[in-house]
């Protein structure tokens, strides 16, 4: 226990970063730690596997080791709300990025921040129904996450080819190459690049569209370049 007392004070990074992912240093060290001027010891004890690591990287000042420990397996009830209520949007980011659970999904969904919700649209976990109201979204950033998922049904990314933002149309069109049918729509548009790109994937659709095996072990076209 000394040694990595002593450790969490030596002169080198890379001996401060052994005992920060140490499960067996002490907290009041990993609360040291954690404060380090070096990233990496800081990251250290957010990925350090014991739980009182954990409860000490989710209380730092720097949120991207919050971010990083929001993204940890076993993250409790009491610290998923802590995470929620965390006053930078990238800490909520990263919980939206790693968050399986329906019911912070759909908290996470109303955040008033778009990055937020941006990275609840591209969550494989997130409820259809969910993704689809995020499709709605007010703002481009999300509705064009929403297209980039491909979890969309057929008749819910349909009207997205005639989004107002070339933005999203451009997702619809890299993310779903094999909807020739809204790269006609798109081809149509004044936007010079979406109509372009579009043009070119009915031309050459052979070039964007990628054999992929569903689950009944068939092959079919339906993934990008």
């Amino acid at each position: 226990m000394d040694a990595l007392v002593d450790a969490a004070h030596d002169r080198s990074p890379k001996v401060r970063t052994a005992a920060a992912e140490n499960p067996s240093t002490p907290p009041d060290v990993l609360a040291r730690l954690v404060e380090d001027d070096r990233w990496q010891v800081r990251f250290a004890v957010a990925e350090n596997p014991s739980l009182e690591a954990c409860r000490i990287a989710l209380s730092c000042t720097d949120p991207d080791v919050r971010g990083l420990a929001a993204q940890r397996d076993g993250v409790s009830t009491a610290q998923v709300e802590q995470i929620l209520e965390d006053p930078v949007h990238s800490v909520r980011e990263r919980l939206a990025e790693a968050a399986t659970d329906e019911g912070v999904l759909r908290r996470l969904a109303n955040d008033p921040h778009p990055l937020v919700r941006a990275s609840v649209a591209l969550n494989d976990a997130v409820p259809v129904d969910v993704l689809q109201a995020l499709a709605q979204d007010g703002r481009a950033r999300v509705r064009s996450a929403a297209a980039a998922s491909r979890r969309l049904p057929y008749e819910a990314l349909t009207p997205m080819a005639n989004d107002r933002s070339v933005e999203v149309q451009w997702r619809v069109l890299v993310s779903s190459p094999e909807r020739l049918d809204l790269a006609a729509e798109i081809a149509e548009h004044p936007d010079t690049m979406n109509a372009d790109q579009a043009r070119t994937q009915l031309q050459h659709p052979e070039d964007f569209v990628w054999p992929q095996v569903d689950h009944r072990g068939i092959d079919r076209g339906s993934r990008d370049h």
